[in-house]
């Protein structure tokens, strides 16, 4: 019976600690044998259960699996990966070569008729761990030390250090046997974290720190195993004056690139642009390059500054706005002028004409920018013959294609323009007749106006003087006053003395008309002045002025020559009309030379003699007489 049970221990030693902490038994007992004959036969005893103590947050180190004193000199060792079934401590000389059936959990019962369990093993076990001395990441690869976590456990009285491992379900385990409580992984990349270790001379217990069979190897989690490598990216710092384009860093390098793996590094493409005065950053995106894992390096970005800067005063884009100018003629009414023309200098050529409207929007185009400019306004208006400004006012505002206020970059010029309101040009010009004497007096009160005329509303009344009743010439004056409203200062007046000519009752008269006209008259009793008023309907304005009463034209002999133009169309004073001339001296000689050109009157208006010959006949005569008489005294002596 002994042996029966001998052979029994030792193909069961490894599930001899399943039993509950609260039962505890002794082999000797529950085999029937004594303690000598278990010791003899190789086989640690394990105490039932132990407790764990002073775990610890670092890193914990693994201490070999403490046994009696009969096992020492024969520690358990983890089979590898291949050699799952033997168990730690079985005797080599089993005649069977490997674990019998009743070894399963529930197979088989011991002397006191109970069923024997085997602890199960677990199919893996993991644990995270904390590399040392990780080196820097440079393509290569390096074997690495992981310092795996460890807590004490107690076995048979003694205290000893254990790496703390969990299968997938999160069970706890505890390793005893691996050197320094480390292990060795190898990697290359930062981003290589798991790693197989195979486990050979390690013990592995459960949480009841009962003995189970260990997994071929040690699945590690492990941070940092290789560094992450520092790059250096730096964009350059751009600066320029503005000019309405965007500043962007174009196919510029990087300002610093460094720490890339030789034959590694990145492609950029800058984003960051600026076109307003102002700053910001010149932004970039790196993209790998083949081969390049941006997971092993710590990249630094440093984005430069883009800044556009305001144009220095001689660098100012200049813009001329210069007020319309234009001439009217005075009308009696407002009249106004608006406008400007724009006009660009330097490197901004460009000639924009605006209406005067500050809201209007003017584009302009400057190299390959454009703009928009608004707030300019140019008006003047006046109603009285002068010259009116037209003034810039406003405040110009200019805007880029974005929307941005960019007038500082501009500098303007502003010239006024002119506006004018010119007199109107009015000639007066009193009729002109032609009569056969027939003793009466003639007189012809019309008066024509021409010219520009006078404007709506406006005109004048007019006093006509002249007449005569002899044969001979004379000119037709007249005088004029202005109406109310009718300023002077608006008109430039011309005045035309028609002609007034008797002739010979038995010559032809020239230009004379069958019937007289209905400002004539032959009453040789009156000698007074006759008046005419002339002039539009319209509303009048303020009156500045009137002309002088006394105004009259030059007469005959005068250096200034006076033009004569009726209905009729008579000939002119002391001026040339086509071919048709009048000589006071000799009328029947009109139309024959077109040379004559009338000269000084030879008679006054109101004797139809000639007057140098009276004056001839009668000192003649008085010549004769006074001789005659002397002579007469001189016989009688």
């Amino acid at each position: 019976m002994k042996g029966k049970n001998l052979k029994r221990i030792r193909k069961n030693a490894v599930v001899a600690c399943i039993m509950a902490a609260t039962i505890t038994f002794s082999t000797a007992d529950a085999l029937g044998v004594s303690a000598e004959d278990a010791v003899s036969d190789g086989n640690a005893l394990v105490e039932a259960p132990a407790t764990v103590i002073d775990e610890t947050d670092a890193a914990p180190t693994v201490n070999p699996e403490e046994t009696d004193a009969a096992a020492a000199d024969n520690p358990a060792q983890v089979a590898p990966v291949g050699n799952e079934g033997t168990t730690p401590g079985e005797a080599s000389n089993d005649s069977e070569g490997q674990q019998s059936e009743d070894t399963q959990v529930g197979d088989g019962q011991n002397d006191s008729g109970e069923a024997q369990v085997t602890p199960a093993a677990p199919n893996e076990l993991r644990l995270s761990g904390t590399a040392e001395n990780s080196p820097v990441y440079d393509g290569q690869s390096h074997d690495v030390q992981v310092k795996l976590p460890v807590s004490t456990i107690k076995l048979e009285e003694n205290d000893i250090s254990a790496v703390v491992a969990s299968d997938e379900s999160g069970n706890t385990f505890y390793i005893t046997g691996i050197p320094d409580n480390k292990v060795s992984v190898s990697a290359v990349n930062v981003s290589e974290t798991a790693f197989d270790v195979a486990m050979t001379g390690c013990s592995v217990y459960n949480s009841e720190l009962v003995q189970v069979t260990a997994p071929a190897s040690l699945k590690i989690t492990a941070e940092n195993v290789i560094q992450k490598r520092p790059v250096t990216l730096k964009s350059m710092n751009l600066v320029k004056a503005y000019d309405g384009k965007p500043i962007t860093n174009g196919d510029m390098p990087l300002a610093e690139e460094s720490g890339w793996v030789e034959g590694q590094g990145a492609d950029y493409s800058f984003t960051g642009s600026r076109t307003a005065v102002g700053a910001s950053i010149n932004e970039f995106i790196a993209t790998p390059r083949p081969g390049t894992d941006f997971n092993n390096y710590r990249i630094t970005y440093i984005f430069g500054d883009i800044s556009v800067v305001e144009r220095t005063n001689a660098q100012k884009y200049i813009i001329t706005v210069e007020g319309n100018s234009n001439a009217v003629k005075y009308s009696g009414k407002e009249q106004s002028l608006s406008g400007y023309v724009l006009e660009g200098r330097s490197d901004s050529e460009f000639k924009i004409n605006g209406t005067g409207d500050p809201s209007q929007v003017i584009t302009v185009t400057i190299g390959d920018a454009e703009f928009s400019v608004t707030g300019i306004s140019a008006y003047a208006s006046g109603k009285n013959a002068g010259t009116y400004p037209v003034v810039i006012t406003g405040s110009p505002v200019v805007r880029d294609a974005d929307g941005n206020d960019v007038t500082n970059e501009f500098r303007f010029e502003f010239k006024q323009g002119e506006f004018t309101i010119e007199k109107r040009k009015v000639i007066l010009t009193s009729a002109s007749l032609k009569k056969k004497y027939n003793n009466k007096m003639i007189k012809a009160h019309e008066v024509t106006v021409s010219g520009d005329g006078f404007a709506e509303g406006e005109g004048a009344s007019y006093k006509v003087t002249g007449k005569q009743k002899k044969i001979g010439q004379s000119y037709n004056y007249f005088t004029y006053e202005l109406n109310e409203g009718t300023l002077l200062e608006n008109y430039d007046i011309e005045t035309v003395p028609g002609v007034l000519e008797v002739t010979k009752a038995g010559d032809t008269a020239i230009n004379e008309t069958p019937k007289e006209s209905s400002g004539s008259s032959g009453d040789t009793k009156s000698s007074d002045d006759t008046s005419q008023s002339s002039g539009s309907t319209a509303p009048s304005q303020t009156q500045a002025g009137t002309a002088d009463s006394s105004q009259q034209a030059q007469g005959a002999g005068s250096a200034t020559l006076a033009r004569a133009t009726t209905a009729q169309n008579a000939n002119v004073l002391g001026a040339k009309r086509g071919l048709v001339t009048v000589d006071i001296a000799s009328p029947e000689n009109v139309g024959k030379t077109g040379k004559d050109v009338l000269g000084a009157r030879r008679a006054s208006t109101d004797d139809d003699t000639n007057m140098e010959g009276h004056l001839f006949i009668f000192a003649a005569a008085l010549l004769t007489a006074v001789m005659t008489i002397k002579r007469d005294k001189r016989l009688k002596k």
